[in-house]
C-alpha cells in the first residue's frame, strides 16, 4: 500500500469501525495570559488513537493521534488582522469574530521525546491521511523501511510532531474533512450581498452544471436577482465570451419529467456546456463566509501549539512546550496558500513572533489564490479568478507592461521570513507560470534569489504521476498520450528532510537547480523545439494568463468585477529539451538521466484533441512517450531520437547505469538510499515493456493496448 501523501487529490472516509480512545470530557476551554482577544480560546478533543498498540518509533516511542476541534477569537480592530477581508462584518456583539476549525495531531505519547519540530502540513481541499485515525497498520508500517513512500513513518521515526487543520470554510458538510467554520459577513443583518462568477468547464457534454467546485458549497444565486445574470462561453481566458441568450438557460436541474426543475446552485442550458469548453454565469448571491479567516486560523494555532498555554495538548508534564521549529509543507493549493500566507503578512505573530521557520511550498507555479477576499471560492484554481497575478518572484521585480513593482517577501520584514524551499515540476511551468518565480517577465534573464530562497524543478515530472501497470503508466481515457510515471516524491521528500535540517541545525540544503536562461535551458513557448516523434506534435498553444482587472478594490479583498478586464497576458516560458526529448536543466531523475522514453510536462485531453494547431494542452499534465526498441523500427517510423538498442548494450548495461544515476542523487541528498531499489524496479519493467512494444503508436491505444 503506497501511504506518501499528499498526493492528486482523493476523496478520503472515516470508518466507523476504527479502534478509537476517547477522551471523555475533554472539552477545554480557556484564555491565555495577557489581554490578547486574537486567540485560540479552546480545545476539544474528541477522540485519541493509540497507532500500532503503542509501537515503538525509533527514538521518539509510540505515537498518538488526537482530533477535535479548535475554538478561535479574532479582534477585528487588532492591526494584526488589518488584511483579513470582511472581518469587522463577521464580528458578534460582543465586537470578536468567533470561529472554529477542525484539527489531527500525530505525536509521541511522551513529548519530552520529541525533536522539537512541529510540521505543519497544510490540507489540500480539506483531505487528510486518515490512515493515521486507525490503529491497526501502525506496528507493520513502524517496523519496515522507511523511504519516500513512507513518509509519515520517517518524520515520526525523526520525532516530528505533525499537524493537520481545517481552513476553508466552503467545503460540504458531512464530508470526512477537516473543515473551517466561519460566520457570514453581514451588513445591517444581512450577508454582504454581491455579484459573483462561476466558471463551467466539465470533462463531458451535459445540459446542467453545479455553480461550485465539486464537493463544495456554492454561492447561492439571489432569486430576486437571477433574471440580471449573464452566462457566456469564451475561447480562453483571454476571450471577454460570447453572451448566451437569457431565454436559452436558466437556474435550475433537470425535474421529474425532464424538464428544468428551478434551483439555485445550478444552470440548465438548452443547447447543452461543450466538454472542456470554458463557461462563465455572473450572477448575484446574498452569501458571504469570511474566508479570510483562514490566514489567521492558521496563524494562531500555530501560536498555541508552540507556547505554554494551559490548553495546549503538546505541553510536557512539567508545563514546558517541546515545540522549538515550526515547519509548514503544502502541495498544489497549499503550496498557494503558504505564498499567500506570507505575501499577506500573516508569517508574523500577534504577540510578535515569527509563526514558521520553513516552508515547502510544493508544485505551486508562480500563483497564490482566490482565499482572503469577499465571496472568495478558494479551490477555484484558475481562469478569472485572482489566482496568477502579481507578483511571482520573492524578491522585487517590475512588471515591464504595468510598471508595479513587487516581490512575495517585499513587505516582509527580514525577521519574519522563513526558510523557503520551492518545488516545480515540469507540468507547472506549461500550464503555472513557474518559471516567472526565477526569471525577468520579458524572458531575458535570471532573477536573483534571497539566501533564505531555495527552488528545485524536478526535469520530465507531471503535477502527478501515473502508477505503472506492467511496465507503463495505467489506462486513462482522459489524456490522448499515455500519461506521466516519472515520481516526483522519490525527488520531493528528500528536498522535505533538506528544509527540516536547514531550519533546525543550520545544515544547507543542496544549490538552486532550476532551468536558466544564461545555459539556455529555459525557452519561450514560440521557440520551444522538440524531436520529431510519430503521431506526436509538440504544444503550440497553451492556457493563457492575462493581466486582469478586477476593479480598484481587489487588493483589500474585494472583487467588483467579477468577469475582470482583460489586458495583456502575462509570458509563457517552458523548459528546454534535447534531442532524446527530455528537458536539460533542473534535478535530473534517475528514469529522465537514463531514459527510456521522453517525459513531458504537456498532454492534450483526448476527447478535444484535434491536432496541436487547434488544441490546447491540457493544464498540470505530462505524457510518456517511450522510444523505439530497435534502429530498424525507428528508421521506419521516422523517430529522431535513438532506440533502446542504440542506447544500451542490453537490459543489464540500462540498469547498470539507472542504478549510477540513483546513486548520484543519493550522494548529493537529493534521493533515500532506501528508494534505490524501487527506481530499479520501475526501470527493469518499463525496459522490458518498451523493449517488446516499441514507440507509442495511436491505433494501439485506441485499441486497449496503451501502446
Amino acid at each position: 500500500m503506497n501511504r506518501h501523501f499528499p498526493r492528486l487529490p482523493v476523496l478520503l472516509a472515516l470508518s466507523a469501525a476504527l479502534v478509537l480512545f476517547p477522551l471523555q470530557g475533554c472539552s477545554r476551554r480557556g484564555e491565555r495570559g495577557g489581554s490578547a482577544r486574537t486567540r485560540v480560546t479552546g480545545v476539544e478533543i474528541d477522540k485519541r488513537i493509540l497507532l500500532g498498540e503503542g509501537v515503538s518509533f525509533g527514538a521518539a516511542g509510540p505515537y498518538e493521534t488526537l482530533a477535535g476541534r479548535v475554538l478561535y477569537t479574532l479582534d477585528p480592530d487588532d492591526q494584526a488582522n488589518s488584511r483579513v477581508t470582511d472581518a469587522a462584518a463577521a464580528a458578534g456583539e460582543d465586537g470578536l469574530v468567533h470561529y472554529s476549525a477542525q484539527v489531527v495531531i500525530v505525536k509521541p505519547v511522551n513529548v519530552e521525546r520529541s525533536n522539537g519540530a512541529l510540521l505543519y502540513d497544510v490540507v489540500n481541499r480539506g483531505n487528510f491521511p486518515t490512515e493515521v485515525l486507525d490503529p491497526a497498520p501502525w506496528s507493520e508500517i513502524a517496523a519496515g523501511p522507511t523511504g519516500a513512500r513512507e513518509r509519515m513513518a520517517r518524520l515520526m521515526k525523526q520525532g516530528f510532531t505533525i499537524v493537520f487543520s481545517g481552513w476553508q470554510a466552503d467545503l460540504e458538510p458531512g464530508a470526512d474533512r477537516l473543515r473551517l467554520d466561519a460566520p457570514q459577513a453581514v451588513r445591517d443583518g444581512k450577508p454582504l450581498a454581491g455579484d459573483v462568477l462561476a466558471e463551467i468547464e466539465t470533462d463531458r457534454d451535459t445540459i446542467t452544471a453545479y455553480l461550485g467546485a465539486a464537493g463544495h458549497l456554492a454561492l447561492p444565486v439571489d432569486p430576486a436577482r437571477a433574471d440580471q445574470a449573464v452566462l457566456r462561453e469564451h475561447e480562453t481566458y483571454a476571450d471577454p465570451g460570447t453572451v448566451i441568450g437569457r431565454g436559452r438557460w436558466r437556474f435550475a436541474v433537470p425535474g421529474r419529467d425532464g424538464g428544468p426543475e428551478s434551483d439555485s446552485v445550478h444552470v440548465w442550458y438548452e443547447d447543452g456546456f461543450r466538454a472542456h469548453r470554458l463557461y462563465t454565469v455572473v450572477y448575484r448571491t446574498g452569501r458571504s463566509p469570511a474566508m479570510g479567516l483562514c490566514f489567521p486560523a492558521v496563524r494562531e494555532l500555530m501560536g498555541f501549539l508552540a507556547g505554554r498555554d494551559s490548553l495546549n495538548p503538546l505541553l510536557a508534564a512539567d508545563g514546558t512546550c517541546p515545540v522549538r521549529w515550526k515547519i509548514a509543507y503544502g502541495s498544489s493549493q497549499c503550496g498557494r496558500f503558504l505564498r499567500n500566507f506570507l505575501y499577506d503578512g500573516f508569517n508574523r505573530a500577534v504577540d510578535g513572533g515569527r509563526v514558521f521557520d520553513g516552508m515547502l511550498p510544493n508544485v505551486p507555479g508562480c500563483r497564490m489564490g482566490f482565499f482572503n477576499y469577499r465571496h472568495a471560492q478558494p479551490s477555484r484554481a484558475w481562469g478569472f479568478y485572482p489566482n496568477f497575478d502579481f507578483p511571482f518572484t520573492d524578491l522585487p521585480a517590475a512588471d515591464p507592461v504595468t510598471g508595479v513593482s513587487d516581490g512575495i517577501l517585499a513587505s516582509v520584514p527580514e525577521s519574519f521570513q522563513p526558510k523557503i524551499v520551492y518545488i516545480h515540476h515540469a507540468g507547472e511551468y506549461w500550464s503555472s507560470g513557474a518559471a516567472l518565480t526565477h526569471v525577468s517577465l520579458d524572458g531575458t534573464r535570471d532573477v536573483p534569489l534571497p539566501p533564505n530562497v531555495r527552488i528545485y524543478t524536478i526535469a520530465g515530472t507531471a503535477h502527478g504521476s501515473a502508477p505503472l501497470e506492467d511496465g507503463h503508466p495505467r489506462e486513462t481515457a482522459e489524456y490522448r498520450l499515455p500519461f506521466n510515471p516519472n515520481p516526483p516524491y522519490l525527488i520531493e521528500d528528500p528536498l522535505l528532510d533538506a528544509l527540516c535540517r536547514w531550519v533546525m541545525y543550520d545544515d544547507q540544503p543542496p544549490p538552486s537547480c532550476y532551468p536558466r536562461v544564461d545555459r539556455g535551458e529555459l525557452t519561450a513557448l514560440e521557440t520551444f523545439s522538440f524531436p520529431a516523434v510519430p503521431d506526436v506534435d509538440a504544444p503550440i498553444l497553451v492556457q493563457l494568463h492575462p493581466r486582469f482587472d478586477w476593479g480598484k478594490r481587489w487588493r483589500q479583498g474585494i472583487i467588483d468585477k467579477p468577469l475582470p478586464g482583460i489586458g495583456t497576458p502575462y509570458p509563457t516560458f517552458v523548459p528546454a529539451v534535447g534531442v532524446d526529448g527530455n528537458e536539460l536543466g533542473g534535478i535530473l531523475t534517475p528514469h529522465v538521466a537514463v531514459p527510456l522514453a521522453s517525459y513531458t510536462g504537456w498532454n492534450y485531453y483526448a476527447a478535444v484533441y484535434n491536432g496541436a494547431a487547434n488544441t490546447s494542452a491540457a493544464g498540470l499534465s505530462g505524457a510518456w512517450l517511450p522510444f523505439c526498441a530497435s534502429r530498424k523500427e525507428r528508421q521506419a517510423r521516422g523517430d529522431s531520437r535513438k532506440s533502446l538498442e542504440e542506447l544500451y548494450r542490453g537490459r543489464g548495461d540500462y540498469l547498470d547505469r539507472l542504478r549510477k544515476a540513483a546513486d548520484k542523487l543519493v550522494d548529493q541528498k537529493l534521493m533515500f538510499a532506501e528508494d534505490v531499489g524501487l527506481v530499479l524496479e520501475q526501470g527493469a519493467a518499463m525496459y522490458d515493456y518498451v523493449a517488446a512494444n516499441g514507440s507509442w503508436k495511436p491505433e494501439a491505444a485506441a485499441a486497449g493496448g496503451g501502446n
